[in-house]
């Protein structure tokens, strides 16, 4: 897939161009500053942050909120040290000034961002609170860039399909950070596959194997680990606040093998999904997540889908994707016969992808083009989200059961998501799941 391809995502509103958002107009001046919030202010958020002052000086960021107030103050000078950086210190307090941008926090700090004169937001909370906060930010009418994933569970999944159409009746941009789909070479590769150099595709493995365990630096009072603030600030250890590693990291790789058998192309069943906990750090000091998970999903029509990650400490590790055709193989970032000659290799990346994602979106901003990249986005999300149902329940099912009447929802009775107010001290017991024990619903 080249980069003009994805302008073709853009749905076309005619009679509804009255009632979009500014910048969504073709003939709104490149000058002008667009207004940028950033809601979740951790180290991705602000990376990101950083990442569209690279893609693009020309914003200005009127507001930050997150639920944790000391990290307010934090995000905002090291997103003013960057821009100083970038741009030169006189400058940078035109793209943001510590001292004046408007700063939320609370259990309501969405809302509060989003009741701001902005443009465009970047929503890098925990993964959790995406779904219930792009449905704010399609409500007030914002473009937005969304961390990957999506979607935590089925039910927040089907949401966000809903979202993604609203959003394009709205002719709202929507650009989400499954990066790889920014990164040149992989863009050439995709499409060459595609085309058939490689011939019809049989099979395709996917990985994301780490040598530690994410959740191994795990912090905070020891007697604490069943609140929701300990859960919370210790997110990526934690399957209700993370959807576990499949879902929240490993949907990268899972992504790449999507868009290059068709992103539409969803699998008939998940055949088996295996997984555990083989790590011994103690739960629920360091989460109740997986280690490992290795899932096979019947793409039908023979196409096999083999995905893999595990995050054991002192193992082997291995990022990557690998596709085979009747004429050749994807494999390391290039393409070979059988053999392993090299058929093709493409040139070298032309922008960091973490940039050129932000590029795309505030260029069709700017441009009046209307790109919607989140059905792609959770059309991997569910895919990975399906594996980590066949892994945790030892079961295999059709994935139209499960799309279609599957009632998973990992997110805990006692937390209310769209709420305002919630209390931090609130008990939320976790375990490890257990196949054969856990129950597919």
């Amino acid at each position: 897939m080249d980069r003009r391809s994805f302008v073709k995502n853009g749905a076309v509103l005619g009679a509804a161009a009255a009632a979009l958002p500014r910048f969504g107009f073709a003939q709104v001046k490149g000058s002008d500053r667009i207004k940028v919030a950033l809601i979740g202010c951790g180290g991705r958020g602000t990376g990101a942050a950083c990442n569209m002052i690279a893609a693009d000086p020309n914003i200005k960021i009127v507001a930050l909120g997150d639920l944790f107030p000391e990290k307010l103050d934090k995000a905002a000078n090291k997103i003013h040290d960057f821009a100083k950086k970038s741009v030169g210190e006189s400058k940078a307090s035109e793209i943001i000034d510590p001292s004046k941008v408007k700063k939320f926090s609370g259990w309501d700090n969405a809302d509060q961002v989003l009741a701001e004169d902005i443009d465009v937001v970047i929503e890098a909370t925990p993964p959790v609170f995406r779904t219930p906060h792009y449905e704010k930010i399609v409500a007030a009418g914002k473009h937005a860039f969304l961390e990957k994933p999506g979607a935590v569970d089925v039910i927040q999944g089907r949401k966000m399909y809903k979202l993604a159409e609203e959003a394009s009746k709205k002719g709202l941009c929507v650009v989400c950070g499954n990066q790889r789909r920014y990164d040149n070479r992989y863009q050439d590769l995709v499409k060459r596959m595609q085309d058939g150099e490689i011939g019809e595709l049989l099979a395709g493995q996917c990985y994301w194997n780490n040598g530690g365990y994410i959740g191994a630096w795990a912090n905070g009072k020891e007697g604490t680990e069943d609140t929701l603030e300990y859960q919370i600030r210790n997110w990526w250890c934690f399957i209700w606040a993370s959807g576990d590693n499949i879902v929240e990291q490993h949907v990268h790789n899972i992504d790449v093998l999507m868009w290059a058998f068709g992103s539409d192309r969803m699998p008939v069943e998940v055949t088996t999904g295996l997984g555990g906990r083989s790590t011994d750090l103690p739960c629920p000091r360091y989460g109740d997540r997986f280690s490992h998970f290795a899932i096979d999903y019947d793409m039908g029509n023979g196409l096999r889908m083999a995905s893999y990650c595990h995050q054991d400490p002192n193992t082997t590790p291995n990022v990557s994707e690998r596709i085979v055709g009747t004429k050749g193989i994807f494999q390391g970032l290039r393409l070979t016969d059988h053999k392993g000659k090299t058929i093709y290799a493409p040139g070298k990346l032309e922008l960091d992808p973490y940039i050129a994602e932000h590029k795309y979106l505030l260029s069709a901003i700017r441009s009046g083009r209307r790109v919607n990249e989140l059905r792609h986005l959770i059309n991997s999300n569910m895919v990975a989200i399906a594996g980590r149902m066949s892994a945790f329940s030892g079961k295999r099912f059709k994935y139209e059961w499960m799309v279609k009447k599957s009632e998973e929802n990992i997110v805990p009775q006692n937390v209310d998501l769209m709420g305002k107010t919630q209390d931090l001290s609130l008990k939320n017991p976790v375990s490890v799941p257990v196949p054969g024990k856990y129950k597919l619903v």
